[in-house]
């Protein structure tokens, strides 16, 4: 059945879909000694918190910085790094080069000092922190645990039991490390919320294990391009889930009320997409309403099981416009630094340039040289390889040609 979470538009942004793929061959990397031994064991630990069950892959310990250790897991086919120093930094810098290999690390404090002021949803490293009630080791963590090795709460073994966590939901759900970790988020402590000192809280693994797969809606909005209202909603996990069947409410005068009064109309079924039936990666879906009418409508999903059971989304709304002038807006922001948002409006099917030109008239970019339907349209300009200063653009039609100013600040 559908369920919203109130934690991100998947803008995690996971980046992408990834194959499922067993966590087979993991490495503890560290600057040896006992302390990487007792985040082995916290890795093993974690593994067997939910029943009990074993690690039965590899596991080492690998005494080297991280640039030699992400080389020798990519040579050697290893799945999952366990840092268990300090040096988020250069963690958060290497993992994009090396994206077979996944990176858990510590938040690197043991005295709550900020060490991470980023984006834990889009890092690509899983940043951990260590507390009982709370996580005691540092600002902007994804998941923080109990230190299952002493009684002193150290970020690093919390780091090891968090690590073995996901490397158990990712096998025995038989789903990528990256949807372990949506899923984790999800179920976690603070119930999908991203909490600014404790992430997403511990991970729940009774949550997890005992329904890992309702239909989890992250996301759901309209779009209008040109005379169409697009639809987009992505899903965390799916179960049994046949499909989406779309259906659009118009907002229409009352009848026989007063004046000035409007009535939601009937709910009508426009469209229908389909499933992936069951799955633990985040699966993004659209749909296009080839809208013609000025109005304000709403639309849900009605989300059907494979056995006729169904649930509804919740519904969103949206004000249609068919523009009577052709008209150009000033750019979005204005100072810009690299890029900015230009929006205009057709009233009718139209031949249309938008162009960008500096300050003496020398044109940089062409966003747009074609024919357009009537209605809204929104241009993104990036100005990353030109020089501050003003700039012009202009939209021209057959008839009409628009200019504004817009000033790039670097």
């Amino acid at each position: 059945m559908i369920r919203f979470l109130r934690y991100f538009v998947f803008a995690i942004q996971i980046s992408s879909i990834l194959s499922a793929a067993q966590i087979d061959k993991v490495m503890v990397s560290g600057l040896g000694g006992q302390h990487d031994q007792d985040v082995k064991n916290a890795f093993l630990i974690g593994y067997s918190s939910y029943n009990g069950e074993s690690f039965s892959g590899d596991l080492i310990l690998y005494t080297s910085n991280l640039q030699s250790s992400f080389d020798y897991a990519v040579t050697n086919n290893y799945d999952l790094i366990v840092r268990s120093t300090t040096g988020l930094s250069t963690g958060i810098a290497l993992a994009p080069s090396y994206p077979s290999v996944k990176l858990v690390m510590p938040s690197g404090s043991n005295s709550y000092v900020q060490t991470f002021s980023g984006d834990v949803i889009s890092s690509p490293v899983v940043i951990t922190g260590a507390g009982i009630d709370s996580n005691q080791t540092g600002y902007k963590v994804e998941f923080y645990s109990i230190d299952p090795i002493t009684s002193s709460n150290l970020s690093s073994f919390s780091n090891g039991y968090i690590a073995g966590q996901l490397a158990f939901i990712a096998n025995t759900l038989n789903c990528s490390f990256d949807s372990a970790r949506a899923i984790a988020r999800a179920k976690g402590s603070e119930e999908g919320n991203c909490d600014y000192h404790n992430g997403f809280g511990e991970i729940i693994m009774t949550n997890i294990m005992t329904n890992p797969l309702p239909v989890e809606l992250t996301s759901f909005i309209t779009q209008i391009i040109g005379n169409e209202i697009q639809l987009n909603w992505q899903t965390a996990t799916e179960v049994n889930n046949y499909g989406f069947e779309i259906q659009k409410a118009s907002l229409n005068p009352s009848e026989g009320g007063t004046s000035g009064a409007f009535t939601w109309g009937d709910w009508e079924a426009v469209g229908f997409v389909k499933g992936a039936g069951n799955s633990n990666s985040p699966k993004e879906y659209s749909f296009i309403d080839q809208n013609k009418a000025a109005g304000t409508y709403k639309y849900r999903l009605k989300q059907i099981d494979n056995d006729g059971n169904y649930e509804y989304s919740k519904a969103v709304e949206v004000d249609f416009e068919v523009p009577a002038k052709i008209e150009l807006s000033q750019n979005y922001p204005n100072p810009f630094n690299p890029s900015t948002t230009i929006n205009f409006k057709l009233p009718s099917s139209e031949n249309v340039s938008l162009k960008i030109f500096n300050i003496v008239g020398e044109e940089v970019a062409t966003l747009i040289n074609g024919n357009l339907e009537d209605g809204e349209y929104s241009f993104n300009f990036k100005a990353d390889n030109l020089p501050s200063g003003m700039y012009v653009y202009q939209l021209k039609t057959n008839q009409n040609t628009l200019t504004k100013k817009m000033l790039y600040l670097k």
